[in-house]
């Protein structure tokens, strides 16, 4: 699923800009110790003006959020090649984001990167004797993971759940070498079976990084429950079970 991050909200006129990203989040590229790859992502540019859209490498942190290129063990940064740190996109038309991917030479388990595209801010204020108008556009920026990956596995564990609000929240961690990306379910078990099951979607575990996966609660009746955690890339399957005592 595609996810925005956004850089900046500001009360005033909120213009959308129309960038969209054609391509899937997760770029995953099988390669061998030191070998390379081109990989091409496509901008599409739904506005009626063009967008120059800024293109940069970041590291990143599930605790710790974006970080400088190289501040990782497992960054890839040091590997992504650009074509250009930026592309105008046309109005109503298409653009290429170019990039060569590089494999370290000691590849085992996976590295990784995220590209961030980020449309340059529009904004502009008027000034009159009856006081100020603001137009501001709502700039968002895509996150594209670029991992690298070549033999290692995932180890995934969870450490403790926890109750916050309407859900409960498993914590846990990859601390293994590669990078996993499994479809993720649960179910909601009571006294006369299930009362609650369903689909998360697929979470990607960075290696050497914690997780948390928040799993929506029903409206239950007070008793004791299990929450049950499933997981399942299709080669390595988790599953874990925490105890909900409601009074």
């Amino acid at each position: 699923m595609r996810a925005l991050f956004p850089l900046l909200l500001v009360f005033g006129a909120v213009l959308a800009q129309g960038l969209v990203l054609e391509d899937d989040l997760v770029q995953a590229l099988e390669l061998a110790p030191g070998g390379e790859a081109g990989l091409v992502l496509s901008l599409r540019n739904e506005g009626p003006n063009p967008l120059r859209v800024r293109v940069e490498v970041a590291d990143y942190r599930e605790d710790q959020g974006f970080l400088p290129p190289g501040s990782l063990p497992q960054s890839l940064a040091g590997g992504l090649f650009l074509e250009a740190p930026e592309v105008v996109v046309p109005p109503r038309g298409r653009a290429r984001v170019g990039l060569r991917v590089q494999a370290p030479s000691d590849l085992e388990g996976s590295r990784y990167a995220y590209l961030l595209l980020t449309p340059e801010p529009l904004s502009g204020v008027q000034g009159s004797g009856e006081g100020v108008r603001v137009g501001v556009n709502l700039v968002q920026r895509y996150a594209v993971l670029v991992a690298a990956s070549h033999g290692g596995r995932p180890e995934v564990r969870f450490l403790e759940a926890k109750r916050e609000g309407e859900r409960l929240v498993f914590l846990g961690e990859n601390r293994g070498s590669r990078l996993y990306r499994p479809l993720v379910r649960y179910q909601v078990v009571g006294a006369k079976g299930v009362v609650a099951e369903g689909y998360l979607g697929t979470y990607t575990f960075l290696p050497q990084n914690p997780k948390a996966v928040p799993v929506p609660l029903p409206r239950l009746a007070p008793g004791s429950y299990l929450v049950q955690l499933i997981l399942d890339d299709g080669v390595y399957a988790y599953a874990v079970r925490a105890r909900l005592d409601l009074p």
